[in-house]
């Protein structure tokens, strides 16, 4: 009996940690729908915001005692852990890896097979609900061992949160963006203040490659041999990514007198979808196999970093929609600064353009 009752009391735990979460991060559940490739696109808004409430009704309906309605609520509820099951393990077979965002901002965004491997698990505890349920034994328990739940259910709290402690959480200040220094390297930004500098230590460009539309490879030093250049990596269909593409026009316009952006992907340039080359124009690369965004430290996409012109890495690298939005602006705001406390000196002379590598966005 004792199994039995903790099977909901796990369930009820894990929809309540999961449709809290979700509440204050709609754009990040819309996004993961996305990532996930999940139909419907037009009504993953309305789903983003109607999920996380659902999941919380679901919890708190589950605990009334009657045998018909806790029957039927458990079976939606296994429906949707099921569904859940199905999602992840169909993510599990795309080229890259996909972030769900299944508990909100909580826990590892990336699916894996220990993602699957929980899931199934829950799987399994909505069908051990579902007997608990139907057989009435929730019922029971409630009307006439109110007292044994409660502990019951203290008791699995505890084991949850020193599980937890022991394993340790994430610092969330590890994941925030790191100040953009180095912009000294970019033509028009000499008025960069030297404590933001020194806030960031750079490190050598390293030695990765690019591949460039005509299919041949560029390195990092060579791309950066007269610019400085701001690399963005993304990936088509990736929420977050598909966020940071949007701006890619606006960006373009603002940041190319004064360094090279560059959107770089991990498929080749030329099998890129119409909207994505609409977007980014001719400033699209291919990432080989990841090299160069491992390389530079990128754990995920999207990711940016910024390269300087001297052969030192000049700010990032930074990963996810929110914080490469961030430290784009960032960079935006230091350029237009520095221009601001000297408008008669403007972006500066460019240098002769590489006949292979240009900078400037398509029309």
């Amino acid at each position: 009996m004792t199994v039995l009752m903790a099977a909901p009391l796990l369930l009820t735990l894990t929809l309540l940690v999961s449709g809290l979460a979700k509440l204050g991060a709609r754009q990040g559940t819309e996004e993961a729908m996305t990532s996930l490739r999940l139909p419907l696109r037009g009504l993953h808004r309305t789903v983003a915001t109607v999920l996380p409430v659902a999941e919380i009704v679901l919890a708190l309906v589950l605990w009334i005692p009657s045998v018909p309605l806790q029957t039927t609520v458990a079976v939606v509820i296994a429906l949707l852990m099921a569904t859940y099951l199905v999602i992840i393990g169909r993510a599990l077979t795309f080229d890259e890896p996909v972030q769900c965002s299944c508990f909100g901002t909580l826990a590892s965004p990336t699916v894996s097979r220990l993602t699957l491997g929980r899931n199934i698990l829950l799987t399994g505890l909505g069908l051990l609900t579902v007997v608990a349920a139907a057989g009435g034994a929730m019922t029971a328990v409630l009307v006439q061992f109110p007292l044994s739940l409660i502990g019951l259910g203290i008791t699995v709290l505890l084991t949850i949160a020193l599980t937890v402690l022991t394993v340790g959480a994430t610092d969330p200040a590890a994941t925030s963006a790191r100040a953009v220094a180095g912009l000294g390297s970019v033509p028009g930004s000499e008025g960069t203040e030297e404590g933001e500098l020194l806030d960031y230590e750079r490190a050598a460009t390293p030695a990765a490659v690019l591949q460039k539309p005509d299919g041949r490879l560029i390195t990092l030093t060579q791309l950066t041999a007269q610019r400085a250049a701001l690399l963005i990596f993304t990936s088509e269909g990736c929420g977050p990514c598909e966020r940071v593409l949007d701006r890619a026009p606006d960006w373009i316009e603002s940041l190319s007198p004064f360094l090279q952006i560059r959107f770089v992907f991990s498929r080749p340039v030329d099998q890129l979808r119409e909207r994505t080359t609409q977007r980014v124009g001719t400033l699209a690369m291919h990432d080989l196999q990841f090299t160069a965004r491992s390389t530079l430290g990128g754990r995920t996409v999207p990711s940016a970093v910024l390269l300087g012109a001297d052969g030192l890495l000049a700010g990032g690298p930074v990963d996810g929609g929110s914080t490469v939005i961030e430290f784009v602006e960032e960079i935006r705001a230091q350029l237009s600064s520095a221009q601001d406390h000297d408008p008669d000196r403007g972006p500066g002379p460019d240098p002769a353009p590489d006949r292979d590598e240009p900078h400037s966005p398509a029309p």
